[in-house]
């Protein structure tokens, strides 16, 4: 009994040496308080609401169809949301937790990241959130969330926290046309987060929480497998976010600098064959006047690669190509096969173009 009197005595010496030694690191003042008393008020739910006809009655009356939430980011009432949150919406209404309620509209949005800018005419007592740095984010930092997830009247402005799980996900959203380089977080969201803010532990917004993978089960040949995704939430990077947001705020629309092409996925071989245009980029149309036009690309040229970088698809185009601000140049490889004429070559051409971006209404 002594011996084993002893043994818990070291153990509970060891713990309680243990217990005073760490508490700066890991039990250091708890900042999510303060960052949810700061930010909160500047989170909402964002309710896209439908008027609705009864033909017995003829009364005409407002139906909720679906909610997201939206950050206050600039005064006069500019909100920050998801583009699949506003898009097709019928009216918009922001709401606050203690019922205070706003008729808003759209200003703009860019389906292509699927960031959106509502705003509320109202004057609100509000402060906008401090916008931060995606870029500054590593993976391990702390981060949390601010949104109105499935029922928001009964959920309005839920807090969950996480850490940063990865950093420039381009691939994970499988149906965006366009690699935006997505903040990944095992912080829970749900349906009703998208559009809310991701803050990192300044209480500065660095993401729009808009994604999470949602488990599902499946049979495998046995009929008894199945898989469930966990902790798997994705959000538009910040850096990426505002300055659409601001352009949307100054301008009322969102416009890429471009060249003045249309072009759609090629398949074919890694090489190109005297029949087979290589895998990468098809050029469909050239604008008139168009840089594209006076460096003297032609429809049915193929795209291979951007300054050096060999492109299969759109979305790794555009990884290059959304870098870039207007009036920088770049210089496409190409494979052309037909002559200006459009007439077939007798044999395949390799050119390297030169073409500039510029703002193109």
């Amino acid at each position: 009994m002594k011996k084993i009197l002893c043994a818990l005595l070291i153990l509970v010496m060891t713990l309680g040496c243990y217990a005073y030694a760490v508490p700066e690191v890991l039990l250091s003042s708890n900042p999510l308080p303060g960052i949810f008393e700061k930010v909160s008020p500047s989170v909402a739910v964002l309710m896209v609401v439908s008027n609705v006809w009864d033909a017995k009655t003829d009364a005409v009356t407002k139906e909720d169809i679906s909610s997201g939430s939206a950050v206050l980011v600039k005064e006069g009432g500019y909100f920050l949301t998801n583009y699949h949150v506003v898009d097709d919406a019928d009216e918009l209404e922001i709401r606050f937790g203690d019922g205070r309620t706003y008729a808003a509209y759209v200003v703009g949005g860019d389906e292509a990241c699927d960031v959106a800018v509502v705003k509320v005419d109202d004057e609100l007592d509000i402060q906008p959130v401090a916008i931060g740095s995606s870029s500054k984010l590593r993976v391990g930092d702390l981060v949390c969330t601010i949104g109105s997830p499935v029922v928001p009247e009964a959920l309005y402005n839920t807090l969950t926290v996480g850490i940063v799980s990865g950093l420039n996900r381009d691939d994970a959203d499988y149906d965006s046309s366009r690699a935006v380089g997505l903040i990944q977080m095992d912080a829970a969201i749900n349906p009703g987060n998208s559009g809310g803010a991701m803050l990192n532990m300044d209480g500065e917004l660095v993401g729009i929480p808009f994604m999470k993978y949602m488990g599902y089960y499946y049979k495998d040949a046995n009929g008894e497998d199945f898989v469930v995704y966990e902790g798997l939430s994705f959000a538009v990077p910040i850096d990426i976010a505002w300055p659409i947001a601001q352009s949307i705020i100054e301008t009322g629309a969102y416009n890429r600098p471009r060249f003045g092409v249309s072009v759609t996925d090629n398949a074919g071989p890694e090489e190109p064959l005297k029949n087979y245009p290589p895998r990468g980029l098809l050029i469909n149309e050239v604008e008139k006047n168009s840089p594209a036009g006076k460096a003297g690309l032609r429809a049915g040229d193929v795209i291979t690669h951007v300054n050096g970088t060999r492109v299969y698809n759109f979305r790794e185009y555009t990884k290059i190509v959304d870098k870039l601000a207007a009036g920088e140049s770049m210089t496409l490889s190409i494979v052309r096969y037909k002559d200006k004429d459009g007439e077939p070559l007798s044999r395949f051409e390799k050119l390297d173009v030169t073409v500039k971006l510029e703002m193109i209404d």
